[in-house]
């Protein structure tokens, strides 16, 4: 998952002595069905689709990389492919944080479960 234009500078602000950075209260993941760039671009929308809480699903830090370490399920999806993912700070609006694409892409018919196993969602840093 690459880091979104919102993040690197909010990173670059902290460390390089700008502005402090706090971490957000909540994160979330999203679904896309195309590249979401630094921007969050071609989220999924319709039926009952929504960010899913992700705060506490994460494994500790190792080799520049954090990965999910729970399920991250997306109910009552709308008939889609679902090519990417990413992670937000906020169930609705918000910063985009980071994205990536899935290894394989995931159709799914309206009204479905979408699944993002434990370890799919995988952040680095390089």
């Amino acid at each position: 998952m690459a880091l979104s234009a919102y993040l690197r500078d909010k990173l670059l602000d902290h460390y390089l002595k700008g502005t402090a950075f706090s971490q957000p209260t909540n994160l979330y993941a999203s679904v896309h069905t195309g590249d979401p760039g630094t921007t969050g671009a071609a989220e999924c929308a319709g039926g009952s689709y929504a960010r899913q809480p992700v705060n506490t699903s994460w494994a500790a830090a190792s080799g520049g990389s954090k990965a999910s370490n729970a399920n991250v399920d997306f109910a009552g999806m709308p008939a889609a492919t679902v090519t990417h993912a990413g992670v937000w700070d906020t169930v609705s609006g918000g910063n985009f944080l980071v994205g990536g694409a899935l290894g394989v892409s995931k159709v799914v018919g309206a009204g479905d479960t979408l699944r993002l196993p434990s370890g799919q969602l995988i952040a680095t840093l390089t």
